[in-house]
């Protein structure tokens, strides 16, 4: 079992703004329903959330069961992170969840998990085949790396071991900082291991590696089928291939 922070605090204020005037992106409705609401239902059914803490606005407390909880959120994505974490007695496994990744299923959470359990790590991050999500989701437009065991797209879900969340948490939020910053980014990173991945000449085993020492806890990449796990919603035009996709289910697409 695992407890579960979902993140969904960010204001309406891009692109969605443009087809809903909802105040959150976690309420901009989806098959007549928020957004956040369907990741919610997912975590429910997937039979390993202890307890879930939504950190955003409080509408999406009805979707919760007993002992669940929404908290306010702040206008930083690692300090909501660190909200949540705080709001657990971090005894059990954090799973930390977007809340714009309406189309997740109780399977593909439940897998992750089990995945994560056989391979023992401080930080766990799946990934997904290119071939895999163009197979669910012919046309769907992802971002990929090339690595040398093969091309792959990450999931907007993490798992955090208790005792390491701290540090984790600490780290991602530099890393944050400097997002829009490529070049300190990419020194931070190390330039060679740039290049080398540009090239696609870094396997799977080499990122892990690597981003273990940069986050400073052992960290691993889990390898599942699962395309749901992160196609996330970003434009206007995502919208209607999750409607599509979600109209008519009760608890999100149950294929995997």
């Amino acid at each position: 079992m695992v407890d579960v922070v979902v993140l969904a605090g960010r204001r309406n204020e891009g692109e969605l703004r443009s087809v809903s005037d909802a105040p959150w992106e976690a309420l901009v409705p989806i098959a007549g329903k928020p957004m956040a609401a369907w990741v919610i239902e997912a975590l429910k059914a997937s039979g390993v959330a202890e307890r879930i803490v939504v950190v955003g606005p409080e509408e999406l407390g009805t979707y919760l069961r007993p002992g669940d909880a929404v908290m306010p959120p702040s206008d930083n994505l690692i300090e909501n992170v660190r909200r949540g974490a705080h709001a657990m007695n971090l005894e059990r496994p954090l799973l930390v969840s977007t809340s714009d990744i309406p189309m997740l299923t109780p399977a593909s959470v439940a897998a992750f998990v089990s995945a994560a359990g056989e391979k023992p790590a401080e930080f766990h991050y799946p990934v997904v085949r290119r071939e895999d999500v163009e197979r669910r989701f012919p046309g769907n437009k992802r971002t990929y790396v090339r690595l040398m065991d093969g091309t792959f797209t990450g999931g907007n879900i993490v798992l955090l071991d208790p005792k390491a969340a701290p540090r984790a948490i600490g780290v991602a939020e530099d890393l944050v900082a400097l997002r829009k910053k490529p070049w300190r980014l990419a020194l931070k990173v190390g330039m060679a291991f740039m290049v080398r991945l540009l090239l696609g000449r870094v396997s799977v085993a080499d990122a892990e590696e690597r981003f273990s020492r940069l986050l400073g806890v052992v960290s691993r990449a889990v390898p599942l089928p699962y395309a749901e796990i992160g196609v996330d919603v970003d434009h206007p035009g995502d919208i209607p291939f999750c409607e599509k996709e979600l109209g008519g289910t009760e608890t999100g697409a149950q294929g995997g």
